[in-house]
């Protein structure tokens, strides 16, 4: 016969046991489903970069998978050859002697890049390429655009790191810079993994955290315990910069693509100017809002102006 207490023990046990059982199929649920995010993050970044799929040797009929293939590498050849000729026109115009010839192949590598862009492909390489040839251009604006979207694909991107240096270092003495706080993000390593793989790994470390919980209580073993502590720091570490990044992403970081942008005290042509001099193209600014095809933006040295909705574009636009 079982007394009362031998009745409890074996409820607790029971108890434990289903809450054990439990997270432990919640944590193989979320390793199942790990492959498949993985999966499809890979897919979207393969799709992303422009990466060549299967070859096709046959002819397939319209609409069918096969011919879905084709047209697929088709493009990708297409892409391809607009990336050669945009890399050409850049080192032709490298060696151009003429003025004009040269601002003018560079433009057309320029545009060649900025096609690709426009495919979807984004690379911090292929950015750079562009912020190249379009700093190389006189289009400084649209080169401090492809640098931001290069660094914001690859916080370590050295030559995109350099070159966006360069060309804060050339613009007029009296424009606010963002070369404060900058080196900092280099420390945002971790935005070089994708936010869901991110969000995935956190949901693991949560499992495994609340199994080895579940394991220390019971077994009373300080290996499960340290265990837990190690996952839990995981699991947080995914969280704060899942949260950090939903808190402060750069969406509102915007750049100057125009010349000469005359920078006013409201949202009307009638409204003073509240700088003596015209903003001009590169300058860094952060937008707080936008209304009527004006947007009120805030320089670097935490003043507010508004400009012309048009011209300004996003880093992450």
């Amino acid at each position: 016969m079982i007394g009362r207490r031998g009745r409890r023990e074996v409820r607790g046990m029971k108890g434990w046991y289903s809450v054990t059982v439990s997270l432990l199929l919640c944590m193989a649920a979320s390793v199942l489903a790990a492959p498949l995010v993985l999966s499809a993050t890979a897919a979207s970044a393969s799709e992303a970069d422009g990466a060549p799929g299967p070859s096709q040797e046959s002819v397939a009929a319209p609409g069918s998978s096969e011919a879905v293939a084709i047209e697929t590498r088709a493009g990708e050849l297409d892409r391809q050859d607009r990336l050669r000729r945009a890399l050409d026109a850049y080192a032709a115009a490298l060696v151009e002697s003429d003025r004009d010839a040269r601002l003018a192949g560079f433009a057309r590598a320029e545009r060649g890049f900025a096609s690709l862009v426009a495919d979807g492909v984004r690379t911090p390489a292929l950015f750079t390429n562009l912020g190249n040839a379009a700093l190389q251009a006189q289009h400084t604006g649209r080169a401090v655009l492809a640098y931001h979207r290069a660094l914001a694909l690859e916080p370590d991107a050295a030559t995109a790191r350099q070159n966006l240096a360069h060309v804060r270092s050339r613009l007029p003495a009296w424009v606010p810079r963002r070369d404060a706080g900058e080196g900092a993000q280099r420390l945002l390593f971790y935005r070089q993994i994708d936010p869901r793989t991110r969000s995935t790994i956190a949901a693991l470390c949560f499992a495994a955290m609340a199994a080895c919980v579940v394991l220390a209580v019971r077994r009373r073993e300080g290996a499960f315990r340290g265990l837990a502590i190690a996952f839990g720091l995981g699991w947080a570490s995914g969280i704060a910069s899942l949260a950090y990044d939903a808190r402060t992403g750069r969406d509102d970081l915007a750049v100057v693509v125009a010349d000469e942008v005359a920078a006013r005290s409201a949202d009307s042509t009638l409204s003073p100017l509240a700088l003596p001099e015209p903003l001009p193209a590169g300058v860094e600014v952060e937008i707080l809002e936008e209304r009527g095809g004006w947007a009120r933006v805030r320089l670097a040295n935490g003043r507010d102006v508004w400009v012309r909705a048009s011209v300004v574009e996003r880093v992450r636009g």
